[in-house]
């Protein structure tokens, strides 16, 4: 799951069989800022929900980057602990980097606010140009007469449950659980560079009556 979690307190599984992952957690305002640009979030998102390795070349045709530029990237995000640098595989001319562990997880509790602004919005702005691309896609389907699969996913849903805490941790368990298990359910093959992939972003959000009243 990606990776780029805030407070994930609903990820862990209540059967004994689950593990917990490797969480990386960013807790210095400076790596917080670091994140701060669409190529090295989409990196990140790539190497972390993959957990393979990939090339600079390979990652920066997903950006529109020059392999130097994505090097770049890849040693800043280095630097702070988000990405290492992998065993060579194959043609061993190109150094390959993997995700420095399972999960990424931003802590929240970082006294910094500008830093943590600056996150959420690069991340809501690379959701915002995927969802407009999405719009796109299907309003020239539609101009097209390309009739849409009845089961077609929604572009964006939203809405509330009434849930007391016992269910909203059940809920949010049961929820988590299904992408871990999708995730895990990945081969190799469909985790290779050019395999299909689908995004996601989730956001579980208690409805508290007072600021601060409710603190977990």
């Amino acid at each position: 799951m990606t990776r780029n979690t805030v407070e994930d307190d609903g990820a862990q599984r209540a059967d004994a069989e689950y593990q917990a992952p490797q969480v990386v957690s960013i807790t210095d305002p400076q790596a917080i800022r670091a994140l701060a640009h669409d190529a090295r979030l989409i990196v990140l998102d790539e190497l972390f929900a993959s957990q393979t390795t990939r090339t600079a070349t390979e990652l920066a045709s997903m950006c529109s980057l020059t392999p130097s530029a994505m090097s770049y990237h890849l040693r800043a995000l280095e630097k702070y602990g988000y990405v290492a640098r992998a065993a060579s595989e194959g043609d061993a001319r190109e150094r390959r980097w993997r995700a420095a562990g399972e999960r990424l997880e931003l802590n929240t509790q970082i006294d910094s606010t500008n830093a943590k602004t600056a996150y959420l919005n690069v991340q809501l702005n690379a959701f915002r140009t995927r969802l407009n691309t999405e719009v796109e896609r299907r309003e020239a389907e539609a101009k097209a007469g390309i009739m849409p699969a009845a089961d077609r996913p929604p572009m964006l849903t939203s809405g509330l449950v009434f849930l007391p805490e016992a269910k909203q941790k059940e809920f949010n368990r049961r929820l988590l659980e299904l992408v871990y298990e999708y995730e895990a359910m990945a081969t190799a093959e469909e985790r290779n560079i050019d395999s299909k992939r689908m995004f996601y972003l989730i956001s579980l959000l208690p409805e508290y009556q007072h600021l601060g009243s409710e603190v977990s």
